[in-house]
C-alpha cells in the first residue's frame, strides 16, 4: 500500500467519524427552543413589515438527477419605528416579480425576522421529533468503523503478502 493511499484512508476515516459526530450532535441538540418560541411569538403577534429587496442577489444552481435547480438568495431591509433592520430570503422558484417582500419580525427584537415563520417553526419542531440525524449518525459510524477495519487490516499485511508472486 502506497503512502498516499494510507493518507487518503486515514483522511476518509476521519471524515466519516466527523460526520457521525456532527449528526449525533444534531440529534442530541434537537430543535432550538428559543427559535421555536420566537417563531411562535411572530405568528401570534402577526408583526409584519414590507421589506425592500436589495438589487444584488446570489444565484446558486444545484443539479439533482441531472436536473438543474436554481435558487436566488436576496438580502432585504425594512423599517420599524424609524430603525432599519435587515434579513435574507432565498427564493427557490423564480426571481421575484417585485422588489418588495412581506416579512415577519419579533416585536421585542426586529433583528429576528423571516419571510415565512411557519415553515421555519415546523422545521425546528421537526428536529425535536425526527430520528433522521440519529440514523445518519449510525450510518456514518458503521461506515467509519468498516473503513477503519479495512485500513488496519491493510496496514498489518506483511510486504510478502502484498507482493504478487513471480512466474
Amino acid at each position: 500500500m502506497k503512502l498516499s493511499e494510507k493518507i487518503w484512508g486515514v483522511v476518509l476515516v476521519i471524515i466519516a467519524f466527523s460526520c457521525c459526530k456532527q449528526c449525533s450532535s444534531e440529534y442530541i441538540k434537537g430543535g432550538d427552543n428559543k427559535a421555536i418560541s420566537n417563531y411562535e411569538k411572530m405568528i401570534f403577534d402577526n408583526s409584519t413589515a414590507v421589506a425592500e429587496l436589495y438589487p444584488e442577489y446570489k444565484e446558486t444552481t444545484v443539479k439533482i438527477a441531472h436536473v438543474p435547480i436554481k435558487t436566488y438568495e436576496f438580502r432585504y431591509h425594512f423599517d420599524v419605528n424609524g430603525n432599519k433592520y435587515e434579513g435574507q430570503h432565498t427564493f427557490s422558484t423564480d426571481l421575484p416579480k417585485s422588489n418588495q417582500l412581506k416579512v415577519y419580525y419579533l416585536k421585542d427584537d426586529p433583528n429576528f425576522n423571516t419571510q415565512d415563520p411557519q415553515t421555519k417553526l415546523d422545521a425546528e419542531k421537526e428536529k425535536n421529533s425526527s430520528n433522521s440525524s440519529l440514523y445518519w449518525a449510525i450510518g456514518w459510524g458503521i461506515l467509519g468503523l468498516m473503513m477503519l477495519y479495512g485500513l488496519i487490516s491493510e496496514l498489518r499485511k506483511k510486504p510478502a503478502e502484498i507482493a504478487e508472486p513471480a512466474e
